[in-house]
């Protein structure tokens, strides 16, 4: 079973000291998606602390602009129950569906929030309250064939690096991660995080060679993983 781990602290007044205990809960799976034939699914939510947790559940509209991630709220997606407690140890079914019909043409695309919800620490110094929040994938297949694609390009900017450019010019999610570039057998390139692209989207990475090596060759191997496999691209150096 996967489990994801913790992704996002939301900090409530100062940073130091840490006051208050932060509480430890997972879910499964990682990533969920529906389909006009699969239009229902549900994520399990664990609570691997030894204390109770309240957690609230939410579903976002997830769109991109500009590289950047915009969730909106939205009654496409339901969500239930949209507030538990879990006991120590406990797990809950968290069940999702949709109020509307799959897309045409692109894939659709929400995130299920999940947020500890944790009352403000009073003290008579400074304090923080730390609320864990975890984030799933939800995407609704179109109705057309899926078509994954990804346009890839590579310009050298000031000072010796490298900006990397992906177009999902596909109608389905890709996700990209551990990309290297190579002059041969050499490795003069890395970018490990994974990133999402959604239909229609792009993103830039800014890259730093490696110690010791240089962009200035023409032509670059680019390699990693994506949703579809293993990513093999020959790239010409603007």
């Amino acid at each position: 079973m996967q489990l994801l781990s913790l992704m996002i602290l939301t900090f409530f007044g100062a940073l130091l000291p840490l006051i208050a205990n932060a509480g430890s809960f997972t879910v499964s799976p990682v990533r969920v998606e529906l389909s006009p034939a699969k239009p229902l699914s549900s994520v399990t939510i664990t609570n691997d602390g030894d204390e109770a947790v309240k957690l609230e559940v939410e579903g976002k509209l997830w769109t991109q602009k500009d590289g950047n991630d915009d969730y909106q709220d939205t009654r496409e997606l339901i969500v239930t129950p949209p507030v538990i407690t879990l006991a120590a140890k406990a797990s809950q079914i968290i069940r999702l569906g949709l109020r509307r019909g799959a897309d045409p043409k692109n894939e659709l695309s929400y995130r299920l929030f999940i947020t500890e919800i944790r009352p403000q620490v009073k003290t008579e110094g400074t304090g923080v309250t730390m609320n864990l929040r975890l984030s799933v994938p939800i995407f609704v297949k179109p109705t057309a064939a899926v078509n994954p694609q990804l346009q890839w390009t590579a310009k050298k900017i000031e000072g010796g690096n490298l900006l990397l450019r992906a177009e999902n010019t596909g109608n389905i999610h890709m996700q990209v991660a551990n990309l290297q570039l190579n002059v041969g057998t050499d490795i003069v390139g890395k970018e490990p995080s994974a990133t999402y692209l959604l239909p229609g989207q792009s993103h830039e990475w800014t890259l730093k060679p490696e110690a010791g090596k240089t962009f200035n060759a023409s032509a670059l191997s680019l390699s990693g993983f994506c949703d579809s496999g293993d990513l093999k691209v020959n790239l010409t150096v603007q």
